[in-house]
């Protein structure tokens, strides 16, 4: 399975607007990070993580010619305002993509992209969706997708697991009931918004800690504000854990 981070930044990207900070005037191309998003491919299918608001720029980049199917974490706009991009690939394919997330998660999409749903004008005007609400693992393709349910402050919202790898951003709890899903990874992409405490997402600190409590082979940090220089921050790393940086492909 390859992993391609089309986004590692958080909710307003980086460089910030209007921010003068050494992180946003950076000449680091790893310094440059769209909002969050992965790519899955394996066995000839590729799965998108997440359609963030700067999708298009993402699949122009990664050279992305072909979308089977989109995991949602959950519905806040860095983590969906993408979809309408992907009807591109309805008119390549000539059919629906099936859309994956908790009941939340798709109610809000039937709410956010209401016209797509409606029963307006033919063409290509709109993205031709399959929402799937999804509490338990799933077949997809012939791979098992576990949700993971996790808190991004009082909302709960989904990780996921698939073969040994796990995708956990926006979070700020991982209850007892989840931590068992996430045993003997080979890889783990966690998020970490910055050095200090947030209420809704994990601290630099606490991502270390939940590292040390789950103990995967490898990690990947994402979800990054500017708080972070990629260079300075990977040298204070523990071995086997890293920054992950917009591009970077790996092979699960």
């Amino acid at each position: 399975m390859e992993v391609t981070f089309l986004g590692t930044g958080t909710s307003i990207g980086v460089p910030v607007i209007g921010c003068s900070c050494p992180v946003c005037t950076s000449t680091d191309r790893r310094n440059k990070r769209l909002r969050p998003s992965i790519l899955l491919t394996l066995q000839g299918r590729n799965i998108l993580i997440d359609a963030s608001t700067d999708f298009r720029t993402q699949a122009l980049r990664a050279g992305l010619n072909r979308l089977d199917a989109v995991l949602f974490t959950h519905w806040h706009a860095d983590h969906v305002f993408g979809l309408d991009d992907i009807r591109i690939f309805n008119a390549y394919q000539g059919e629906e993509i099936s859309c994956y997330g908790n009941q939340e998660t798709i109610r809000q999409l039937r709410h956010i992209f209401s016209y797509a749903f409606e029963d307006t004008q033919a063409g290509g005007g709109k993205p031709r969706l399959v929402l799937q609400p999804v509490e338990t693992p799933f077949d997809l393709f012939g791979e098992k997708i576990i949700p993971v349910e996790i808190y991004h402050g009082e909302l709960r919202i989904l990780g996921y697991r698939i073969r040994e790898m796990a995708y956990i951003t926006d979070c700020s709890k991982i209850p007892e009931s989840a931590l068992g899903l996430l045993k003997n990874l080979e890889v783990l992409i966690l998020g970490a918004l910055r050095y200090t405490p947030h209420p809704t997402h994990f601290s630099l600190d606490e991502a270390l800690e939940m590292i040390e409590r789950l103990a995967p082979e490898k990690v990947y940090l994402t979800h990054l504000s500017h708080a972070f220089d990629h260079e300075e921050a990977n040298a204070q790393l523990p071995p086997h854990t890293t920054l992950a940086h917009d591009g970077m492909r790996i092979r699960v």
